[in-house]
């Protein structure tokens, strides 16, 4: 005789962000539909996902605050890079799942230990040299902080004697040359639970005081460039031991494809796979953190991408059918407050449209207010 035994439901894991910013707020998004249960660690005064998601964390980016946060939740991931390596390490000896790994975060958080990682696949990257006492370098010249830079904090312009000595001496400072750079690109890869390396298409990216201010995809450029740039973004996923998603950016110089850094999460640059793709960076990211199977990375049609930057106030959404991203943060000269995307058919009518959409909301094409 045979008994009828009903199914239990099958639970999913419950998923931890460590960040509550624009990308979190876009995580929450996507664990809604795939009906991840999923909650946020921020700090104080952090504006995005709080007041959002009912699971928002308070607490300060130290061991005991994160043990307490992660005792929740079956595995954490990160929405930036800006938890010290050696707390993240001190998670893992207490039994905190982190993925991406305590070890790969710290290699991919510090720009110095990611050359050491493109030198190790074959990849060339920006020529630096370290600054110290003994190294003045030659001027004009690029400063970046090896570790803590983003959205344009940490990346100095470096015309004058005088502005080296107004760097912070407590910081790591690395320094490139100023290159002629014809192209800038970005590649977005996710890693699954069991290492398998896919990637979206490369896109281009360009930026304006350090920020990035548009995306669109197809680059325009030749398919061997693209390529070439895909294949070294997964590369470097694979060697860097991975999970879930990590943005390499490159350079183009005099026809040679230069790795410039990498990012350990979902990226600004993947932005419009929320509408152009078949699985958005986001899905795909938690897809990989919970072991699930990893979506499609096919981009559907040509689309632009521009971020809405400063003293930007949008009303209402564009009427030419491109799609606004708000954030839910207050608005500031340099800080993101959102984005919007249009596709179409043909890249040139994409961009148009985005173009469009942005010169309604009164945003100038580099991102800032037209005002100011």
């Amino acid at each position: 005789m045979q008994l009828n035994r009903a199914r239990l439901p099958v639970r999913r894991p419950r998923i931890g962000v460590v960040g509550g910013g624009q990308l979190a707020r876009m995580l929450y998004q996507a664990a809604l539909d795939l009906d991840l249960e999923i909650g946020f660690h921020i700090r104080p005064g952090d504006e995005g996902v709080a007041g959002w998601s009912p699971h928002v964390n308070i607490g300060t980016f130290e061991t005991p605050s994160l043990l307490g946060f992660a005792s929740g939740y079956d595995a954490i991931t990160f929405e930036h890079e800006l938890v010290p390596a050696q707390i993240l390490i001190e998670l893992e000896e207490r039994g905190v799942t982190i993925r991406p790994s305590a070890t790969t975060m710290a290699t991919t958080a510090d720009k110095i230990q990611q050359r050491a990682l493109f030198k190790q696949v074959g990849a060339t990257a920006v020529p630096f040299t370290i600054l110290n006492r003994d190294n003045t370098p030659t001027l004009p010249a690029i400063a970046k902080a090896a570790t803590g830079g983003y959205d344009g904090r940490g990346v100095v312009l470096l015309e004058t004697e005088s502005a080296l000595g107004q760097l912070d001496s407590a910081t790591t400072w690395m320094i490139e040359s100023v290159l002629p750079i014809e192209a800038e690109l970005a590649v977005v890869t996710v890693t699954s639970l069991q290492g398998k390396t896919i990637c979206y298409p490369a896109v281009r990216t360009r930026q304006a005081g350090g920020i990035c201010v548009e995306v669109h995809w197809p680059t325009g450029l030749p398919r061997e460039i693209d390529q070439r740039a895909e294949s070294t973004a997964v590369s470097i996923a694979a060697a860097a031991n991975v999970v879930g998603v990590l943005a390499v950016e490159f350079f183009l110089v005099a026809g040679e494809l230069l790795v410039n850094e990498v990012a350990p999460r979902v990226h600004n640059s993947g932005h419009l796979t929320i509408e152009a793709a078949r699985t958005s960076q986001f899905e795909n990211h938690l897809r990989a953190v919970a072991g699930m199977p990893l979506g499609s990375t096919e981009m559907l049609m040509p689309a632009s991408m521009l971020n809405l930057i400063g003293e930007v106030h949008p009303q209402g959404p564009p009427a030419n059918g491109a799609r606004i991203h708000l954030y839910g943060k207050t608005p500031r000269a340099g800080r993101k407050i959102g984005h919007l995307t249009a596709i179409a058919p043909d890249l040139s009518q994409a961009r148009a449209m985005a173009a469009e959409a942005a010169a309604r909301l009164g945003v100038a094409r580099d991102g800032g207010s037209r005002d100011g």
